[in-house]
């Protein structure tokens, strides 16, 4: 290793590292991967997420912290006509104030229910829980027009603390 491929620190009076001086081949690598993140995608606030399962399709977007974010979903998403016996007893208890409510209907030429106004649900896997009529994990199955999931997209218990 010559002299030019090593990485030296500039450090301040009390000893600590304020600054790396690296090789210019390495800064000009940090660039181009820079370039590549920037237009890889990028993640609008409200940017809508899609999710079909079993002739059903359903879309909203998270809202609130990027770990725990909660769900909308928009109106007109499909829900599924059926229940699975597994699925949790919370989401068949809003399941079924949503039907008695009138805030979704059943659509018989579609054979599903039809969400009537937008809802707000408390987590991506609620949503998709209920959309499916089973369990299942929302930050994987939502995903945007290109395909990245909420997962992909920072979403989840590793994402950063922002607000949206």
């Amino acid at each position: 290793m010559s002299r030019d491929d090593k990485v030296s620190f500039i450090v301040d009076s009390n000893g600590r590292k304020t600054h790396a001086v690296i090789p210019m081949d390495a800064y000009q690598e940090i660039l181009n991967l820079q370039t590549i993140l920037k237009s890889s995608f990028e993640l609008d606030e409200k940017e809508t997420y899609y999710f079909s399962v079993k002739g059903v399709n359903a879309s909203g977007f998270p809202v609130g912290k990027r770990s725990t974010p909660s769900f909308m979903l928009n109106k007109g998403s499909m829900i599924s006509p059926k229940c699975a016996n597994s699925l949790r007893q919370q989401v068949v208890d809003i399941r079924n104030v949503l039907i008695e409510n009138g805030t979704m209907s059943y659509d018989s030429k579609l054979n599903c229910y039809i969400l009537n106004e937008s809802y707000m649900t408390t987590s991506p896997s609620f949503a998709a829980s209920l959309v499916a009529g089973n369990n299942r994990s929302g930050l994987d199955v939502w995903t945007t027009k290109d395909g990245y999931s909420l997962k992909d997209s920072g979403y989840g218990p590793h994402g950063k603390e922002e607000q949206f």
